[in-house]
């Protein structure tokens, strides 16, 4: 029957079966949320990923069941960072430390003298999301949970050894962790000293679109998978997301607009004249990187208005997109200064400011919601641009921007977004860009293509683009947007940075 994806992500977990060309033939998903905790806390509880995984592959399972087929193998992509204790009988022993946590800041601020040569060894500066940082806080200030956990893990390792048994791990997981070495792709001896992790807490490196085991008797029992049929870990689910968006080779540019945004760009190898503005993280292509940059708050910050501004608890999603587009599109012709900065969970690249928060600026007591709705797309096109330049120093000029996640749904975010930029972008009709990713990993590595090229043209053949154009009456106001967003960033923080 082809492949069956499992996306572990932020707000669901998906699971969908494709054909052995590239086709959605089935699809589940369920919904949870992380708890929100005071001093920018955040956890969940791990039973919320097996249960849901457990959910979506008896539903898979019976689909294919239904149609007298067989799955070939399970492809599994995930969030990348958050951390799970995991005790002695294998199961957690307490629940995630979600990426988005930000515990760690005070500690993370007196290994500050070390973070030219943690750059060095692993592409990335210090910074409160990666999952080493996590354990080094778990291990100092939870001792006893720390002695109680065999192990350390992320979700798709302890997802993955559900299912098969095994405990491993892919390069690109380790390379947010800042505790591999990027080059020889290995848990460096030096990192896991300064960050004080037990290497024999740590899941074994394979590279991304490996076998990590089988589906294991248990989990076949539980799920009604055939037992034995191949596991596969495909990568971090932007990695795939990136693959699934024909980010192959140089040039072109990946956006992942959805809880937090994140702009990729493929390398073949590490640079040489790579800075600390910008992430290098192992690619979901095998023995191969990206340059990432990272913006901690996207769509979540528009939810979060949506929410409060236009009820979207209480009313229907669909009644409360049409009223806001609508709201936007009549913003859009009143030319105010309000400017937005979108650092609800602190920034990202490129100077990784966990002190940064949201701000709204200029507004006045004539200010609409839709106002405030428009000037939030705004701020986060603001700082997806900023993060484009950047990528652009060592990736050179690109033709082509592919937007994918939630924001890619909103026609108004996209003609924003291409006019901040001053580039064309595109959408494809299918938005499952990490999926569509995992499935071609898989096709890859079951020999089903012969090369990841192959399978992009494949898998995306019956999607189609669509194209943004800049819109010129914009232009000035963007012009001018863009420079008061960078100077107001600038008064509050680089003063005191």
């Amino acid at each position: 029957m082809g492949v069956g994806v499992l996306d572990i992500g932020t707000s669901s977990m998906r699971g969908i079966l494709y054909g052995d060309e590239g086709q959605k033939l089935f699809s589940e998903q369920v919904g949870y949320t992380p708890s929100y905790l005071k001093n920018d806390w955040v956890e969940q509880n791990p039973e919320d990923w097996k249960s849901s995984m457990e959910h979506i592959m008896k539903a898979c399972a019976q689909f294919a069941a239904g149609r007298g087929e067989k799955i070939r193998a399970i492809s599994v992509t995930s969030q990348r960072s958050s951390v799970i204790p995991i005790g002695g009988d294998d199961k957690p022993v307490g629940n995630a430390i979600m990426w988005q946590d930000k515990r760690v800041v005070e500690m993370l601020k007196k290994l500050s003298p070390y973070n030219n040569r943690i750059f060095q060894l692993t592409g990335s500066k210090i910074n409160p999301v990666f999952s080493g940082p996590k354990m080094m806080w778990i291990r100092k200030h939870n001792p006893q949970l720390y002695q109680a956990a065999k192990r350390l893990v992320v979700i798709p390792d302890y997802i993955i050894h559900e299912m098969t048994g095994n405990w491993v791990t892919d390069a690109t997981y380790g390379s947010r962790s800042l505790l591999m070495n990027l080059r020889t792709r290995k848990w460096d001896d030096e990192l896991l000293k300064l960050f004080c992790v037990e290497r024999e807490k740590l899941c074994n490196i394979i590279e991304p679109g490996s076998i990590a085991g089988t589906v294991s008797s248990e989990c076949a029992r539980k799920t009604g998978l055939e037992e034995g049929i191949p596991v596969i870990s495909a990568g971090g689910d932007q990695q795939c997301a990136a693959l699934g968006l024909g980010i192959i080779k140089q040039g072109a540019l990946e956006v992942s607009a959805g809880t937090g945004a994140y702009i990729i760009g493929a390398q073949r190898d590490v640079p040489g004249d790579l800075k600390d503005d910008v992430i290098c993280n192992a690619s979901a292509i095998p023995g191969e990187y990206v340059l990432e940059s990272s913006i901690l708050s996207c769509a979540s910050v528009f939810n979060w208005f949506l929410r409060i501004g236009y009820g979207m608890e209480r009313e229907s999603e669909g009644k409360v997109y049409e009223i806001v587009n609508r709201e936007m599109i009549e913003s859009l012709k009143r030319d105010d200064s309000l400017i937005m900065l979108p650092f609800f969970q602190g920034r990202g690249t490129p100077d990784w400011n966990s002190e940064a928060t949201g701000c709204f600026h200029n507004l006045t007591l004539g200010s609409q919601r839709g106002d405030i709705a428009r000037s939030i797309l705004e701020g986060i096109g603001y700082e997806i641009n900023t993060n484009i330049s950047t990528i652009r120093k060592y990736a050179g000029q690109t033709g082509q921007i592919y937007v994918c996640g939630g924001l890619a749904n909103s026609e108004v975010f996209c003609r924003i977004l291409a006019t901040i930029c001053g580039n064309r972008i595109f959408t494809y009709s299918d938005n499952e860009a990490a999926a569509a990713g995992a499935w071609m990993s898989a096709a890859v590595t079951l020999g089903l293509y012969p090369d990841y090229t192959s399978a992009f043209i494949q898998g995306r053949l019956n999607h189609s683009v669509n194209e943004v154009e800049t819109d010129k009456g914009m232009q000035e106001r963007y012009y001018r947007g863009k420079e008061e967003y960078s100077r107001l960033y600038d008064q509050l923080y680089n003063k005191k940075l």
